[in-house]
């Protein structure tokens, strides 16, 4: 999410921000922008994770404009998420509570069942709308390395896509 949605609304983005409790996790196939129904691509959403901490992006937004921005997160992030309210550490060390897309673990979307070693043979060859699934992953750890964010998942399976 960071193309710069958040200006829109007046928005302000935080980096550093991390979500305790939870990990990246590529189990959300893509049938159209990364990938087809055939050959779906895996992409990222956020899954429970009890020893885990997700570092990422937060953004904070005036509270005026909650239902619009609601709309745009169902929209773009799909049927296939929860908006649940969590508990974030920013980088300052306060506790804020933001809205968050969690993975439906029930969404016909949802391919986390799947072995790594599975959705990175998806990766492999999944092609969408908007490219490369493979050029997904590499962005999305381009992106991460550039903030200063090291993730396990988003590391093992950028190695196992090679």
């Amino acid at each position: 999410m960071w193309d710069g949605w958040e200006k829109a609304f007046g928005g302000v983005r935080v980096d550093g921000a991390t979500l305790p409790g939870y990990r990246r996790s590529f189990s959300k196939k893509s049938t159209r922008n990364w990938g087809t129904r055939d050959v779906p691509g895996p992409t990222l959403g956020l899954e429970p994770a009890a020893d885990a901490a997700c570092v990422g992006t937060a953004f904070e937004l005036a509270d005026a404009e909650q239902s619009d921005i609601v709309e745009l997160l169902r929209k773009r992030e799909g049927a296939s998420f929860s908006l649940t309210e969590l508990p974030v550490r920013l980088p300052e060390g306060c506790q804020i509570t933001a809205l968050t897309p969690v993975d439906d673990r029930n969404a016909r979307t949802y391919i986390g069942t799947r072995t790594l070693v599975e959705r990175a043979a998806l990766a492999k060859t999944a092609r969408g709308i908007s490219g490369a699934c493979a050029d997904y992953v590499r962005n999305i750890h381009a992106k991460l390395e550039s903030l200063g964010i090291v993730d396990s998942d988003v590391e093992e399976l950028l190695r196992l896509i090679g």
